[in-house]
């Protein structure tokens, strides 16, 4: 394995950038700047910043990533997500630097009941989607050496989904989730592994590229099974049976949600050479370390 890459991370206080930055820091040299130094909401900025630094690789996972943020701060959205992307982008081209964007499952419609693969038709149907989906084309433009790398549903640290879950179900408290909305649930320490075999080879002839476990949940289902594996893993004193709701009761939301974001991963199965384990399989790593975290204590 190739050492000693000199990678810029960008969003490293949001929790994919962070943990990118736990599974590098031991092999690379990791330039991790923060907001107030890399400010992507002044886009034409963005350049004369990244002149200053020494690296040879860039993975771009800062976002305005609220979609209900977005719709209520479209012109903010736009130069965060879009413009400084493209800054990016162009930069790196100019001095030949390959560049990751990570992007999100929210680029699509979400109207069809079908597995989506690379080649399927982006239709967003909320701003947060349509920034990224116009950052998508813009990275790819200005950089021949860029891949997008699409995510969802992620999760593997404090705060995310399972934590939630499972800090509810521990408490006693009622659990539910939406029964209507399907995506894939995705390990951020899966995806860090997959980035980093793929940057090595710099292996992406096609350049977009689906960065997802293998199956298919709603949050209700995705709930279910965070509360089955933690009661079998005893960090449950019982069983705890998950709630439906319906997406169309949150009316508090902003922004639109697509309701069918499923990606397809056989192009990511075939880069790396290799099956990708289901979310269930990574949610179950997940748990166990949730219980030797416990044990520890």
């Amino acid at each position: 394995m190739v050492e000693g890459r000199k990678i810029l991370i960008t969003g490293t206080t949001g929790r994919l950038g962070g943990t990118l930055c736990q599974h590098y820091r031991a092999r690379h040299t990791l330039l991790m700047p923060p907001r107030a130094e890399l400010d992507l909401s002044r886009p034409a900025e963005v350049s004369a910043f990244l002149r200053r630094l020494d690296f040879d690789l860039l993975i771009h996972a800062a976002a305005m990533g609220s979609p209900d943020a977005c719709e209520r701060q479209p012109e903010l959205a736009s130069r965060v997500n879009t413009e400084s992307s493209h800054q990016l982008a162009l930069h790196c081209e100019a001095r030949g630097i390959p560049m990751i964007y990570i992007s999100t499952d929210y680029v699509f419609g979400g109207q069809q009941d079908i597995a989506l693969t690379e080649n399927c038709i982006a239709e967003p149907v909320c701003h947060y989607g349509r920034t990224k989906r116009e950052a998508e084309i813009a990275v790819l433009e200005a950089c021949s050496r860029a891949l997008v790398a699409r995510v969802s549903w992620l999760f593997g640290t404090a705060g995310t989904f399972p934590d939630q879950i499972l800090r509810q179900a521990q408490a006693g408290q009622p659990v539910a989730g939406i029964g209507d909305k399907w995506s894939v649930p995705t390990s951020m320490h899966d995806i860090a592994q997959w980035l980093e075999q793929l940057w090595l080879r710099e292996a992406w002839d096609e350049k977009i590229l689906h960065l997802c476990n293998s199956g298919r949940a709603t949050w209700q289902t995705y709930a279910q099974e965070v509360c089955d594996q933690a009661w079998q893993a005893g960090l449950l004193s019982q069983a705890v049976s998950v709630e439906g709701n319906r997406l169309d009761d949150f009316t508090g939301f902003t922004a639109q949600r697509p309701r069918y974001t499923v990606m397809a991963n056989d192009r990511l199965s075939h880069w790396i050479g290799a099956p990708i384990r289901s979310w269930q399989s990574a949610l179950q790593a997940w748990v166990q370390g949730v219980v030797l975290l416990k044990n520890a204590r």
